[in-house]
């Protein structure tokens, strides 16, 4: 689980939470289920037409890869892995990484590269193959990125209008007297308060979490792709783990 992101949800609710009560005001001023339906049943609808019904569909899995990002990959292990399988290529020949792979548990991208290698492709054909998977699992990535980014640009919006309705609301009973006056503005006020809130504590955040993952992804496999042609093409062990610690060098430093 990834306990940067509830962290963080925890410290903003807190913060906030505690500016209120430091305030002497009440926690169950700021609840209120007609705001939070003009709010997240808005910005719902709107990030539908602009997308998709079948991406919509996707949001469960988009929340679980940000929360459970699965086993993560260590640059360490990638590279030991790759100059492993660069010295038994080096001293039995490329076939012999056949008997090795299922033993060795790695990343399937890994493995789909050296089956092309095994199987005698040429090194234009491996590079244009990885890339192409590079490039396709980046296009889904960019667009689960991009829903939560939508949400994001709609939820303040979505506020606004709720805040509107609410105000309208209000002025039509202002001939009924003034008593509830000052609850029912508050309580309009909550619609612009929910969109802010959700826009830059909940989507947002949750856009930029997924973009650093996809991009920590892409990288790694761009390492790997690096370690496969450096396999095939015979580079010497110690060479090719030099080459690939050298993309990780900005990080270490």
């Amino acid at each position: 689980m990834d306990v940067g992101i509830l962290g963080g949800l925890a410290i903003g609710f807190l913060a906030i939470a505690g500016s209120v009560l430091l305030d002497g005001g009440e926690l169950r001023a700021f609840l209120n289920l007609s705001a939070f339906l003009i709010i997240f049943g808005g910005t719902m609808g709107a990030t539908m037409v602009t997308t998709s019904l079948q991406d919509m569909f996707r949001l469960p899995r988009l929340v679980k890869r940000a929360l459970f990002p699965g086993v993560s990959l260590k640059p360490d292990e990638v590279i030991a892995t790759l100059v492993d399988f660069a010295q038994t290529a080096r001293k039995e020949g490329v076939l012999a990484l056949q008997d090795r792979m299922p033993a060795g548990g790695v990343d399937p991208f890994l493995i789909k590269g050296l089956e092309l290698v095994i199987d005698g492709a040429d090194e234009t054909i491996v590079r244009e193959i990885m890339q192409a998977e590079i490039h396709s699992m980046k296009s889904r990535h960019t667009k689960g990125i991009e829903i939560f980014g939508i949400m994001g640009g709609y939820a303040p919006t979505m506020g606004i209008i709720g805040t509107v309705m609410g105000l309208v609301h209000v002025l039509s009973r202002l001939g009924e007297g003034t008593d509830s006056l000052g609850r029912g503005i508050a309580v309009a006020f909550l619609a612009t308060f929910y969109g802010i809130f959700s826009a830059n504590v909940l989507f947002l955040p949750m856009s930029g979490n997924l973009k650093v993952k996809s991009e920590e992804e892409t990288h790694m496999r761009e390492v790997m792709m690096e370690g496969i042609l450096g396999i095939q093409s015979g580079l010497n062990p110690h060479m090719l783990e030099q080459k690939l610690r050298s993309f990780f060098a900005s990080k270490a430093s």
